[in-house]
């Protein structure tokens, strides 16, 4: 019996390293799901408190412009303005990465590319966007739900994962968050999904998928709950604070009566593919412009004075055109006449380009949606003096919305999802899909830069202007127990600026490409470059063995600031 006792411990010692394994591979699986519902509660409850607040702000600020009849009334809201104007200063210059609209931001942080501090960031970017809303500037609530929520999923995946193999799993939950924070700002969860792959990460990918999945619907739920808690208050309920509400619910579809209906519709939509995905692009180079004229003055109190000079300006003479620009396109209808259509796209225009170039705290996409319905709006206005049927006018709108959209953003699939789901309907699926098409296609033609990722890129070159960035190449293994072990190159969310360039498994080498599927004992070389040097090595760390062989490029530079 003695002598049976090494063989039979033996045998113990492998099957407990394969259940080890097992529980390892199971874990790693199912984890991203389990945290991503986590997320998505608090992102729910957090974000449906940020829209509420963001909500009373905004009315309070309309309140506040209708009533100014008198001097004393004027000058009390200039100086809430330039109190304002002060304290947003301060927040940007304690907390530079909350400046801009925060979709830039949840990008850069979802691919690796950028790093904050989570909570003093989310902090800054809630207290600075309730502080624009309330003094009326043109922005939005939308970008800032986006950075919120993936400033709450990496938060939670710090907070669980105090241990290895950890950053893919955050940048999971960062992403699920952002997703989230636009699922719930547009009661929107399939064009939440939409956004995470087509526009966050611009790759699908099953974990992508699963981390969006898994935030959104929970995020969903409690968002709803939570608004038809507070939908039994009155005034809360006036403002929009309900279960099930959505944006630009008042641009209900019509459905064609006729071929011939559906037939001119496809055409109007592609002539305004064409002429919105001009506007697209004038919007985006003003936008990227002004950043650079705005980007010379040092000053954060010189540089956003001008927005709230101009946005209180335009709301004392139009009252309309204070906020995110959602009641100026809801008062904008076909009835509204010609000149006045085309000065309230003019204003819009001018404020909302004015605060992407400021880097005011607030989101631009549903500005951005307004200049396009208000566009829209003044084409319609022109199609139904040529004879289109006045029925048909929110469809022609909500299609400019979408092609605006597209345009600026280059994100054609989520532009279609959110004319669908804004909208609750299918009968303008194809005209949308038309204009969209053919102002992504001119926009590409063009060359335009998407306005979120050339953001994004500004960003990082703000925030690498004093790192010094080299070419790193490591080499290692891939064990069992790794989050990577079982994947395709092409499904894991790498270090930023990194590429698989040399696989060794046993004594053969393997040219890798996206397809291939990683196992254990493979041995990796990764090459990264423009890359800090000893943050890769360490993030690297935890998606392969300590590495065998370290080159770390010493030649590194700075990067200037162009």
């Amino acid at each position: 019996m003695l002598g049976l006792q090494p063989r039979n411990y033996d045998r113990y010692r492998r099957d407990k390293k394969f259940m080890t394994e097992k529980s390892s591979k199971i874990y790693n699986t199912v984890r991203p799901f389990i945290y991503g519902c986590i997320t998505g509660v608090v992102c729910g409850a957090v974000l449906s408190l940020f829209l509420t607040c963001a909500k009373v702000t905004t009315s309070f600020a309309f309140g506040m412009y209708s009533s100014a009849d008198t001097p004393l009334t004027v000058v009390c809201i200039i100086m809430l303005a330039l109190l304002c104007c002060l304290l947003t200063a301060v927040i940007q210059t304690l907390n530079p990465p909350c400046r801009g609209s925060g979709i830039p931001l949840a990008e850069g942080y979802a691919r690796g590319m950028l790093r904050v501090k989570w909570l003093s960031t989310a902090a800054a970017m809630i207290a600075g966007s309730l502080l624009a809303f309330v003094s009326g500037m043109p922005v939005g609530s939308e970008g800032p739900s986006v950075c919120i929520g993936g400033l709450i999923g990496d938060g939670i995946g710090k907070g669980v994962g105090r241990k290895k193999n950890n950053t893919e799993l955050r940048r999971y939950l960062i992403t699920g968050g952002a997703s989230a924070g636009f699922a719930v700002a547009f009661n929107a969860p399939l064009t939440g999904v939409t956004f995470a792959l087509e526009e966050t990460h611009r790759r699908f990918s099953p974990g992508i998928l699963l981390a969006a999945f898994s935030t959104i619907v929970p995020a969903i739920l409690t968002s709803q709950l939570i608004f038809w808690a507070l939908g039994h208050n009155e005034y809360l309920y006036g403002i929009g604070i309900r279960s099930g509400a959505a944006a630009l619910s008042y641009l209900s579809q019509s459905d064609y009566g006729s071929v011939a209906d559906f037939f001119t519709a496809c055409g109007i939509a592609a002539v305004c593919g064409v002429i919105i995905a001009l506007l697209a692009i004038a919007f985006n180079t003003c936008v990227f412009a002004l950043g650079k004229l705005f980007g010379k003055i040092k000053s954060s109190v010189l540089r956003l004075m001008p927005v709230f000079v101009l946005s209180v300006v335009c709301g004392l003479c139009i009252g309309t055109t204070v906020g995110s620009g959602e009641v100026t396109l809801e008062h904008s209808s076909v009835n509204t006449a010609l000149w006045l259509l085309f000065v309230l796209l003019a204003l819009r225009f001018i404020l909302t380009v004015c605060a992407g170039g400021s880097g005011m705290t607030g989101g631009l996409f549903l500005p951005m949606l307004a200049i396009g319905g208000i566009a829209g709006t003044i084409i319609t206005k022109l199609c139904i003096m040529c004879g289109m049927n006045d029925a048909y006018a929110p469809n022609t709108i909500m299609l400019c919305i979408a092609a605006f959209f597209a345009a600026s953003v280059r994100a054609p699939i989520t532009a279609i999802a959110l004319a669908l789901e804004l909208t609750a309907s299918f009968s303008n699926l194809l005209p949308v899909t038309i204009a969209v098409a053919i102002a992504t296609a001119i926009s590409g033609i063009l060359r335009s830069a998407p306005l979120y990722e050339r953001l994004m890129e500004n960003l990082q070159r703000e925030q690498h202007v004093t790192a010094s960035v080299g070419t790193v190449t490591l080499c290692g293994a891939v064990s069992a127990c790794s989050t990577v072990c079982g994947k395709r190159i092409r499904d894991i969310l790498w270090p930023y600026n990194s590429l698989v360039t040399v696989l060794m498994r046993g004594n053969t080498e393997i040219i890798p490409d996206g397809e291939t599927i990683l196992l254990e004992g493979d041995i990796l070389t990764v090459r990264a470059e423009n890359t800090e040097p000893d943050r890769f090595t360490e993030d690297m760390r935890e998606y392969i063995d300590i590495p065998i062989q370290t080159e770390i490029n010493k030649a590194t530079k700075n990067r200037d600031r162009t």
